[in-house]
């Protein structure tokens, strides 16, 4: 609204009703800050509408400032600029601004209301100039309340646009992240596996001059500096992939497999593991045919998980390993073993990295806690699924849940 957009007289009406009301606006400012509610315990009450009834005196001081100089334009574009800062404020933090900006529009809305009245008080002369005055008066009321929207709808976008540019920067922030952690973890293993690697080489040439001496205890030695580096270079594998798989890095390439020559061929290799520890490791084929779709590298590891866990956690009994149709055009593999079981309790976080039920350094079980959650991750990337049923003392049943079955 500009000044241009009021008659002379409509202006010079605006100024003499204006210049009247100025003397009552302390008087105008503290009725209005009585009638507001405030939420506040009682012997603070009249300090906050002290507090307020100053603030709404200076607000209107400076508005009918430039009201009385015949300056509307002014007095709207005083108003916007007192508004906005109050808004600002408001609008901080993001979650409650709805709510504050709702209470400044009623705010603004008793602050016109109790103005109308004290105009009405103050207007006199001819019916037809007392009109003219009221008029000019709601067109400016009208205009500060389009103003006091649209300050809010600028200030929700910009608001919005810079709740965007930290989403933003903080995705790009945890982006790099991720690739320095991996970058990270790959320099760290390639630094541990080749020394790793040069060790067990000599283990392998210790263990062979050992022999040829006829050594048998220096032999032993050798053997447990054998499984400890293997143990320790299967760690590191197992921290690579993991990192490879969380960073989106871990490249699938499924094809088709049978699958239970593939099991076979990890029961064979497993079974000297099983009877060390006196275990029958059973494979029941249902499906000797089945064929799924899934990447050669995620099936071995899944497997050999699985099994060198039903192992581990078994002392008794036996491991069984079953590969049957299911309803539809899909397939299941089953690893089920009689050993220690799960408490219920611990399931949730079972298939969470570095998560093992018993936990500390008198823990009777080895291993960093992994393989499961590898198997998860493995499986889900190939568009398949795993579950576990399990109870303490009485065994554990894994199920690997594969999306689609080509029999030939």
């Amino acid at each position: 609204m500009k000044n241009s957009d009021f008659s002379a007289e409509e202006l010079k009406l605006v100024a003499d009703t204006a210049r009247r009301l100025q003397p009552n606006l302390e008087s105008l400012a503290e009725r209005w800050a009585q009638r507001l509610p405030i939420d506040a315990p009682k012997e603070k009450r009249e300090a906050i509408r002290a507090t307020v009834a100053a603030m709404g005196f200076e607000f209107l001081r400076s508005l009918f400032e430039r009201l009385a100089n015949s300056d509307p334009e002014g007095a709207i574009a005083q108003y916007g600029r007192i508004l906005e800062r109050q808004m600002r404020d408001r609008m901080r933090p993001a979650p409650a601004g709805r709510a504050k900006i709702e209470d400044l529009y009623d705010f603004s809305k008793s602050l016109r209301d109790e103005v109308r009245e004290a105009l009405l008080q103050v207007l006199s002369g001819p019916p037809e100039a007392v009109l003219k005055a009221r008029l000019a008066y709601a067109r400016i009321w009208n205009e500060t309340a389009e103003t006091l929207t649209m300050i809010y709808a600028r200030l929700y976008r910009e608001q919005v646009a810079e709740s965007e540019r930290t989403l933003i920067a903080a995705r790009d922030a945890a982006l790099e992240a991720s690739r320095l952690k991996s970058a990270f973890v790959a320099n760290v293993t390639h630094e541990i596996r080749t020394p790793l690697n040069v060790i067990l080489g000599y283990a392998d040439l210790m263990a062979e001059r050992l022999a040829d001496l006829r050594d048998e205890s220096g032999a032993q030695y050798a053997d447990s500096i054998h499984r400890a580096g293997n143990r320790l270079l299967a760690t590191i594998g197992a921290i690579l992939d993991l990192s490879r798989i969380e960073s989106g890095a871990y490249e699938v390439r499924p094809a088709p497999i049978r699958l239970a020559a593939v099991v076979e061929r990890h029961v064979r290799d497993l079974g000297v593991l099983a009877r060390k520890k006196g275990l029958e490791l059973e494979l029941h084929v249902e499906s000797p045919d089945a064929t799924v779709m899934f990447d050669e590298q995620c099936l071995s590891n899944t497997i050999t998980n699985l099994l060198q866990n039903a192992i581990k956690f078994t002392d008794s009994g036996y491991v069984a390993l079953r590969i049957f149709s299911e309803t539809g055009n899909a397939v299941c593999l089953e690893v089920a073993d009689t050993g220690v079981g799960i408490d219920p309790l611990y399931l949730p976080n079972l298939f969470e990295p570095f998560s093992q039920e018993a936990a500390g350094t008198t823990r009777r079980f080895e291993g960093a806690g992994l393989g499961l959650a590898l198997v998860k991750r493995y499986v889900e990337l190939n568009g398949a699924r795993v579950e576990v049923v399990s109870e303490k003392r009485a065994g554990t049943i894994f199920r690997v849940h594969f999306p689609t079955i080509v029999n030939e």
